[in-house]
């Protein structure tokens, strides 16, 4: 969050795209921020995306792309591992975005298991808001009241381990 990761995906995309690859990126149907068609990046750079509303729809929109990037990877739940093999499978090159823990500090599936089976792993952390240190969590700022939660500069701070508090309960308590 705030590290880069869209950034870096859209850089990615435009240097394959430069290369010659047919390139797709994917963004869940509940991400309507900034733009509903493209990847936004905080500093408003885009990307056109295609919209979905669960992993397993990826698969029906890729076509003959060559790379497929998915950006806010964890909205997609436990369900993309199997929908990432199945694209490696298929020879295509799969690049996945996404926060690591999510509000309550627990690891968010699905980008432990992806980044099990991932060739390469690129980690971007913001600094924390509160000392500058790398944030591998996020601090929701705003009431919360299910596990995927869009938000935006408001919502969210990036927090290292000292300066992260996790929410009272996780979602599924309530």
């Amino acid at each position: 969050m705030f590290g880069g990761k869209t950034e870096h995906m859209i850089a990615r995309l435009r240097q394959e795209r430069a290369r010659g690859k047919t390139v797709l990126a994917i963004k869940h149907s509940i991400d309507n921020r900034y733009d509903a068609d493209h990847l936004v990046t905080h500093r408003e750079d885009r990307f056109e995306a295609i919209r979905v509303q669960d992993a397993a729809s990826i698969l029906d929109c890729c076509g003959n792309a060559d790379v497929v990037a998915i950006d806010e990877g964890h909205f997609f739940g436990l369900p993309l591992v199997d929908v990432a093999r199945t694209l490696v499978a298929r020879s295509v090159t799969v690049i996945v975005a996404g926060i690591t823990h999510d509000a309550w500090g627990r690891p968010f599936d699905p980008i432990p298991q992806l980044a099990a089976i991932a060739d390469e792993e690129i980690v971007c952390q913001a600094p924390c808001r509160v000392c500058g240190e790398p944030a591998p969590f996020t601090q929701r700022m705003s009431l919360v009241s299910t596990k995927h939660m869009v938000g935006g500069l408001d919502d969210y701070e990036p927090r290292c381990a000292d300066h992260f508090t996790s929410l009272p309960g996780p979602p599924e308590d309530r």
